[in-house]
């Protein structure tokens, strides 16, 4: 929303707080949701959030504290408030559900955002196993750094900012969920489909392969509801759908 502040001789509109959830699924359960807001907003959720409990948000920069807002709703979008569940990082930052109120088993999950100004785009997912996910905009610098993590062989086959941008979101969905002892050039590499079509927005099932292995990962494409950029999003390994209840295990 906006709210209107005089400033000297001039009228100000000043964003408080914008949350556009703009993907849900049940199978990954998972949702993203572009976040807009300013600093006042939030320095004061930084000191009085739980959502975090190992983290000293509030001495992170701005677009790290925004990056852990956009997460706590995303959170809240899922329908696990911050009193009941806990994020926590183990020694490779990989995140961890807590639930300090019940015994049950705690689930996979994975956290991915893609900050530009004072918008954040976060995607969060759940699974009954280990899950990754990743979102990433397409920009023009990614086929100079591409090679960061792509292989020579997969350069030479795709080169459209589109392509780059969707593998780029496959790989470090792989490496969220069966890494971190993980090469991305070397032990990851992405097939896309040959009728894979980056207009159309939509979700394709493809193949990834992880040192040889196959495995089935989700990549979808959308435009921000804030920005209008377009954003490629993965999750998976695919397995069998989780549905979410009192008890983290799957029923």
């Amino acid at each position: 929303g906006l709210r209107g502040r005089a400033r000297g001789s001039r009228f100000v509109w000043v964003i408080i707080c914008v949350i556009h959830p703009f993907y849900e699924s049940t199978a990954p359960h998972a949702v993203a949701v572009a976040v807009q807001t300013n600093s006042v907003e939030l320095e004061h959720w930084a000191k009085n959030q739980i959502r975090f409990p190992k983290r000293d948000v509030v001495c992170m920069p701005a677009h790290r504290q925004l990056e852990h807002f956009s997460v706590d709703h995303a959170l809240q979008r899922l329908g696990l408030e911050a009193a009941d569940v806990h994020v926590v990082h183990d020694d490779n930052l990989k995140p961890h559900i807590e639930r300090p109120n019940s015994t049950a088993t705690h689930q996979a999950i994975s956290i991915a955002h893609q900050t530009d100004g004072d918008v954040c785009h976060a995607l969060v997912a759940l699974g009954s196993s280990p899950i990754g996910c990743d979102i990433e905009c397409e920009r023009i610098s990614l086929p100079r750094i591409a090679h960061r993590v792509m292989s020579t062989e997969e350069g030479d086959e795709h080169s459209s900012i589109a392509q780059l941008c969707a593998i780029w979101t496959v790989k470090e969905s792989m490496f969220k969920a069966l890494g971190p002892q993980l090469d991305f050039r070397r032990d990851l590499r992405v097939i896309l489909p040959p009728d894979w079509n980056p207009d159309i927005e939509t979700t394709w099932t493809i193949e990834g392969l992880v040192r040889g292995h196959q495995y089935r990962w989700n990549i979808w494409n959308k435009r921000s509801p804030i920005t209008n950029a377009t954003l490629w999003m993965c999750c998976g390994p695919m397995i069998e759908p989780l549905t979410l209840g009192d008890s983290d295990t799957p029923k």
